[in-house]
């Protein structure tokens, strides 16, 4: 079985993040394979589970929650097509390639959990991060890992997502 998170944004952009190892650590550490380095994200926020035939998701006791189709889970079996937000990013869940085309725009719509802080629009989630554009997924060079198999991911608000592939 293959898996992989696509990350999608408000402007139609994504990032496939294939997810090689058994578990994979999301959050803001630097230890973390899928490293967001945004607030509304702990710094171990959950942790993505690749066993056989399943994925999963558990949530790590975050500050701010771990959803799939837009209800907090504390974890939760994966389906390809769910839709996963940890802070303002969301995520397809792609399992041996299903869904095959993604509407990136319309997935972060269906995906964004609404608070507060983030708006309805298509570009909320920049202005609640205090950017005119949504925040885009790229890897940091070098990282803070000894380990190479850790993929350090720098949200900024421009560039362009296919300038490279992250190392997982």
């Amino acid at each position: 079985m293959s898996a992989s998170l696509v990350y999608v944004t408000a402007d139609g952009r994504q990032k496939e993040i294939p997810l090689k190892r058994a578990v994979q650590l999301i959050g803001r550490q630097n230890d973390c394979h899928i490293r967001i380095p945004v607030a509304s994200a702990s710094r171990h926020h959950a942790e993505l589970v690749v066993d056989g035939s399943r994925v999963s998701i558990r949530d790590l006791g975050s500050s701010n929650g771990s959803f799939v189709n837009c209800k907090r889970v504390t974890q939760q079996d994966l389906a390809p097509g769910d839709l996963v937000c940890i802070g303002e990013q969301v995520f397809v869940v792609r399992i041996d390639g299903k869904p095959g085309d993604i509407d990136a725009e319309d997935a972060y719509d269906d995906g964004l959990v609404k608070s507060p802080a983030t708006s309805a629009s298509k570009d909320g989630a920049a202005q609640a991060q205090g950017g005119g554009r949504p925040a885009t997924l790229r890897p940091i060079a070098g990282g803070d890992s000894d380990d190479s198999s850790v993929a350090d991911f720098d949200f900024l608000d421009d560039g362009d997502l296919d300038d490279k592939q992250p190392k997982l």
